[in-house]
């Protein structure tokens, strides 16, 4: 991946960058929700770092990377590989979920990321579809979009219980593509996740990596270590990053990709 600048944005670009530069049209916007379109990531590691001291766990903010937007069942077996078969990260798992509930249950909020609003009404306004593809559960997507008064931007919601198989495979976003009507090669991929960004990937759509900014929490150095080099994990398959919502809406503005 490599900076362009592009009508004054200075954007990281990977190798499908041609498809917009020859004036590729987006018909649909799938997105992903959490830690994209809500700050749930901030708040997922809080609940990482405070269950890791607990359970006395090595977490890094690379950790997090790795993990976020795939199905419970893969996170857990993905922690198995980090950390090892013979410690007790089911617990720790199962500790992080916990308190994911008590802090939401405290800020009765899940907080709303800069630019989406932004970007939701710019797809509104020019008749964009606009579809939910989340790894999380139906009943948590619709609670969080309506306490933030971001549900009725979107048409549908395909969520990780309406797939068999989770990000990094693709079938929860060729299932939004299909259930619109509209093929692959005239959708755009909204994620934050390495695993999103390889879905998409798979799926032959074009994809933008807002990631997730993490600046100001901490880390945890655990006696349990992990077992792999997280470092090695990086998401340089997506075809535009950006550093927000609100620079991808002004990039899509500046090339009139949209229907």
């Amino acid at each position: 991946m490599m900076k362009k600048m592009v009508n004054g944005l200075k954007v990281k670009i990977g190798p499908q960058f041609y498809l917009y530069e020859e004036g590729g049209i987006s018909k649909l916007f799938i997105f992903d929700m959490d830690g994209l379109l809500l700050e749930t990531g901030r708040l997922a590691y809080r609940a990482y770092v405070k269950s890791a001291q607990k359970y006395d766990y090595e977490m890094r903010k690379e950790v997090y990377y790795l993990l976020t937007g795939q199905t419970e069942m893969a996170v857990r077996e993905q922690m198995g590989i980090l950390y090892g078969e013979d410690v007790p990260y089911i617990k720790w798992r199962e500790a992080i979920n916990q308190y994911k509930e008590k802090i939401v249950k405290e800020d009765k909020r899940v907080y709303t990321k800069k630019g989406a609003e932004e970007i939701l009404s710019f797809a509104k306004e020019r008749g964009i579809h606009t579809i939910v593809a989340s790894s999380n559960t139906r009943e948590k997507i619709e609670m969080y979009l309506r306490m933030e008064n971001l549900y009725d931007f979107f048409e549908q919601i395909i969520s990780g219980d309406d797939v068999e198989k989770g990000k990094p495979e693709p079938e929860i976003f060729l299932k939004a593509c299909s259930k619109m009507n509209i093929p692959p090669s005239e959708a755009l991929v909204f994620e934050d996740s390495i695993a999103g960004i390889e879905a998409a990937r798979r799926a032959g759509i074009l994809s933008f990596l807002i990631k997730d900014h993490l600046i100001g929490l901490p880390d945890h150095n655990g006696k349990h270590k992990l077992k792999v080099d997280v470092s090695l994990y990086e998401s340089n398959k997506a075809d535009y990053e950006f550093y927000d919502l609100h620079q991808a809406k002004r990039f899509l503005e500046s090339k009139g990709l949209y229907l």
